[in-house]
């Protein structure tokens, strides 16, 4: 199925489960939403609405979308994941990434991030807190994704993967790996490794520098 068989079909399940978002640009490439986004129980019942802009990106749909609470519903501060811009953290950049490396549908992205994001700002709002575990805020929630998702448990460990794969120096898969442990790497690290070759060098570089400097200040004495 060609691309604009694909944003077609995309467009169309948008209409049909979220139909007060409207279609704002449809170049063909990267279609646009605007309007309200009603947010219900599992037998349809209305809790809340929240007005939100959603844009897909030029490499759709290998690339991650980014959705706009623009009502200011939700307060502009870090414990509630949205940037000053209004721009919704549905999830660390890492998850996006992987989830998108294998196309990404703005459905999809509705669907498995987007909405659940806005019920659990609601539950967030009752509650005070929310309905599941969430990441940290900043380069704390990289270290928590590394030590969660990928087994990676210090900065040390990281510092020498991330390296590895971004100069190409992987060991080979009968290979001892590079972590010391005499385990052989596709029985060690080589999940990790696969997982953030899907993520882009710009995250793998980011990530890198982060954990340099994390390395440093967690090393300072008292």
């Amino acid at each position: 199925m060609g691309l604009a068989q694909t944003i077609k079909d995309d467009i169309a399940l948008m209409k049909e489960r979220f139909p007060k978002l409207t279609l704002i640009n449809d170049d063909g490439k990267a279609p646009s939403f605007s309007g309200i986004l009603d947010v219900c129980d599992e037998t349809g019942n209305w809790y809340d609405s929240f007005s939100v802009r959603l844009d897909t990106p030029v490499k759709y749909p290998y690339g991650v979308p980014r959705i706009y609470e623009t009502g200011r519903l939700i307060e502009r501060i870090a414990d509630r994941h949205v940037n000053g811009d209004g721009s919704c953290c549905v999830s660390i950049d890492h998850v996006l990434l992987y989830r998108a490396s294998r196309g990404l549908t703005i459905y999809d992205f509705m669907q498995e991030f987007a909405y659940p994001y806005f019920a659990n700002q609601l539950y967030f709002k009752a509650k005070g807190r929310y309905a599941a575990s969430e990441y940290a805020h900043g380069f704390a929630g990289v270290v928590q994704f590394y030590k969660e998702t990928l087994h990676i448990m210090d900065a040390a460990t990281a510092k020498i993967l991330l390296s590895s794969i971004l100069n190409r120096t992987l060991p080979l898969r009968n290979d001892l790996c590079f972590c010391g442990s005499n385990r052989k790497f596709k029985q060690c690290h080589m999940k990790a490794a696969e997982y953030l070759q899907t993520i882009g060098r710009t995250r793998l570089e980011n990530d890198l520098s982060g954990f340099e400097f994390y390395q440093k200040i967690t090393e300072l004495p008292g």
